[in-house]
């Protein structure tokens, strides 16, 4: 695949297999797995800007133009809002069977099929999943010069990561996309406390008596003509 040059722009599409990455999420780092739910524009914006000089070298940049979350409604319903207010196209995939199986797997693979024809060339396929089902669609869209990037959490089959163009470390993920960036609210940062030394206490007006040396000696009334009609009060040198 040719390297892009100058100042061109990567068409991606991503797909997130919300019920995988959460529930592997949630075993190793519970406030990941919540931050993942919550915030999910954090790390689109982090996605965007991941390996783009690795992967096209300098001055390409990464527009995801479609996001797809599919996700089981009856488990995650409180998931849904942020991802729709993250531009996402969210996608109910409640249980079929008895056991919980959900249509996760087909509806992500028929959509993907469905974009590699799309009017918008897609230059990439963008997969959050460890779900080794997806081996042969990462394949197919290898077969169409497409390049695939994808993030599993925890144990990922061998042919599953080789099938992809890149894999996005899960360190990486959850140190940079999913670090908590609420420190750097003003909103939330606490209220300095001054600590002030204290106050003596001041005697009576009455009780204070001027040192002798402290009175003020009458000066002399200027002669006539001595100075400006405008006093432009005293000079260098001069005793108050």
């Amino acid at each position: 695949m040719a390297r892009f040059t100058g100042f061109d722009e990567v068409f991606s599409a991503l797909y997130v297999d919300f019920d995988n990455i959460y529930t592997r999420f949630l075993e190793i780092d519970p406030e990941a797995a919540r931050a993942f739910g919550s915030v999910p524009y954090r790390w689109v914006r982090w996605i965007e800007n991941h390996a783009l000089r690795i992967l096209y070298g300098e001055g390409v940049r990464r527009r995801i133009l479609k996001r797809m979350c599919y996700l089981n409604p009856q488990r995650y319903q409180e998931y849904r809002n942020p991802f729709i207010r993250s531009a996402f196209q969210v996608v109910d995939c409640p249980p079929l069977t008895t056991r919980g199986k959900t249509s996760t797997d087909i509806h992500l693979v028929m959509d993907c099929m469905d974009d590699l024809s799309h009017s918008t060339h897609f230059d990439e396929f963008i997969i959050l999943s460890g779900d080794a089902d997806f081996t042969p669609l990462l394949i197919r869209l290898q077969e169409h010069a497409r390049r695939t990037l994808v993030l599993s959490v925890g144990y990922s089959s061998p042919a599953y990561t080789a099938a992809a163009s890149w894999r996005i470390r899960e360190d990486w993920f959850l140190q940079q996309a999913l670090r908590d960036e609420r420190a750097d609210d003003v909103d939330d940062q606490p209220v300095p406390v001054v600590h002030t030394a204290p106050v003596a206490s001041v005697a009576p007006v009455s009780a204070i008596t001027p040192a002798p040396s402290a009175a003020r000696t009458p000066q002399p009334a200027p002669q006539a003509g001595g100075m400006d009609d405008e006093d432009e009060g005293p000079s260098p040198g001069n005793a108050w």
